[in-house]
């Protein structure tokens, strides 16, 4: 597993996650999603600090199932330290929802300045 690292106090970092099934390795297109958002929290809590809706930098990326997440605004205004991401998907059709079981995993170092 991939750990991303994020510097505090940053207000457009951005990172892509390509979801796919774990069966047959096909990208589950998002299209299908009302949304598809991460949360967001300290390594070890179960407070969410906040919550990113996915967005496609490209287009045709959800219909390969690559989700950009911005983190703008404060949301790295946090402690320097270990956090994770929970990624989860609303589907259109039914609003049942879909969690992707791997966490992402981040460290949050501090700015320099």
């Amino acid at each position: 597993m991939t750990t991303m690292l994020l510097v505090q106090g940053d207000t457009k970092t951005q990172i892509q996650s390509t979801l796919t099934r774990a069966n047959d390795g096909s990208a589950i297109d998002l299209n299908v999603a009302s949304s598809v958002v991460m949360r967001f929290r300290k390594l070890h809590s179960t407070e969410i600090l906040f919550t990113l809706n996915a967005s496609q930098a490209e287009s045709g990326d959800f219909e390969n199932g690559i989700a950009t997440f911005t983190f703008s605004g404060d949301n790295l205004d946090i402690d320097a330290g270990d956090y994770e991401g929970e990624i989860e998907l609303t589907y259109l059709s039914d609003s049942t929802k879909e969690t992707v079981f791997e966490v992402l995993r981040f460290i949050v170092r501090e700015d320099f300045a």
